[in-house]
């Protein structure tokens, strides 16, 4: 009889191909949901504190949220917000501390002469949303025309205008008495910068170039006009002694 031939023995079960990236046109991960108070339906009270307090403890997850085109109604209605808050506080204060300098002048007729500088106060607290409107636009105007001398303009117009809305948050803290102020500019700046190194998708050093640039230019021009002013009093005085 032949000689069987034994089976062969199985072959191992092959390992499972890898798995592939995702192709481009495929699905990609859920965007995180934008601020709230960008999002249509949300509580407009409830929105303005989750956004605030978004952008004052985790700024850089809450422009990575913002959005950069679009409608800026919301942004300047933000911006607004806080900032005639900041406005009032800060005119507040003037006036009390004004009303504390004149008291310490006893025998003064202060009378007339606190009247005015209230009803200044006053106006400008009034007037505080045109300001704040002005201002943002003027800055922004500024801010974006050195982000683009300095290469890091990458997104629009807008874009800028939203980081500045945005970074406004700080103005409440012109509530906190003396220090409140300086602490709200600094901290905006810092704001400002995170957002358009963000917004633009650039560096944070052509963010800070673009926002502290200006600054340092008026801070030159200030200290030329203050050396000419010096110079021709010093100059006035010294034709008077000849």
């Amino acid at each position: 009889m032949a000689a069987t031939t034994p089976p062969l023995p199985p072959e191992p079960p092959s390992a499972p191909p890898p798995s592939a990236p995702p192709a481009a046109g495929g699905p990609q991960p859920p965007a995180a949901a934008p601020i709230p108070w960008e999002q249509p339906g949300f509580p407009a009270l409830e929105g303005l504190y989750e956004t605030a307090k978004l952008f004052l403890t985790r700024p850089s997850e809450a422009f990575a949220r913002m959005p950069v085109t679009g409608d800026l109604g919301r942004s300047l209605l933000y911006a607004v917000i806080f900032g005639w808050i900041g406005i009032i506080a800060s005119q507040a204060y003037n006036i009390a501390l004004r009303g504390a300098m004149w008291s310490m002048l006893p025998g003064f007729n202060r009378g007339a002469a606190f009247a005015l500088p209230i009803a200044v106060n006053i106006g400008v607290m009034i007037l505080a949303p045109i300001f704040v409107l002005i201002g943002v636009f003027i800055w922004a105007a500024i801010v974006h025309l050195f982000l683009m001398l300095v290469g890091g303009a990458n997104s629009g117009f807008a874009a800028t205008v939203r980081v500045l809305c945005y970074a406004g948050t700080v103005q409440v803290l012109q509530v906190v008495p003396l220090c409140g102020g300086l602490i709200a500019g600094v901290w905006a700046l810092v704001l400002e910068i995170i957002g358009l190194a963000i917004a633009h998708r650039t560096t944070q050093g052509k963010a800070a170039l673009a926002v502290l640039l200006p600054i340092a230019l008026c801070c030159v021009c200030a200290g030329v006009l203050m050396l000419a002013f010096g110079a021709a009093i010093w100059a006035a005085i010294a034709a008077h002694a000849r």
